[in-house]
């Protein structure tokens, strides 16, 4: 009987060891998993960072595009404003335009006379 009880209280000590591995094997995995998980949230998170940069980018460029388009045909409208005949004809019609000969008057400094263009010939004529 004594074989026996040796027998059972040697057993006892092996499950405490076996008992003990399983523990900090099972502690081992959940860190391993806690890692695991913590490193593939730190990848989604990059990756998310960069997909909503990416997207303002996206977004700034079609910005830029339309100011760009903007742009050319405001540059577009200046340059057909600025065009000489264009600006001409708008102002004959808006009634600019060389003065016609009966609008222009001369004024002489000596006595303060006024002429006309169609006095004036006659004038310059008779003082030579």
């Amino acid at each position: 009987m004594l074989f026996q009880q040796n027998a059972i209280s040697s057993e006892a000590p092996a499950k405490a060891i076996q008992t003990r591995i399983r523990f900090h094997r099972a502690i081992l995995v959940m860190l391993m998993i806690a890692g695991i998980t913590l490193l593939l949230s730190l990848y989604v998170y990059q990756v998310s960072v960069n997909y909503a940069i990416r997207m303002q980018i996206e977004a700034k460029k079609l910005e830029y595009a339309r100011e760009q388009r903007l742009l050319a045909a405001k540059l577009q409208m200046l340059g057909e404003t600025n065009n000489i005949e264009a600006m001409v004809r708008r102002a004959r019609a808006s009634g600019y335009g060389p003065p016609s000969p009966s609008q222009i008057r001369y004024v002489r400094e000596d006595d303060g006379s006024v002429f006309v263009q169609s006095d004036l010939i006659p004038t310059i004529t008779a003082r030579r």
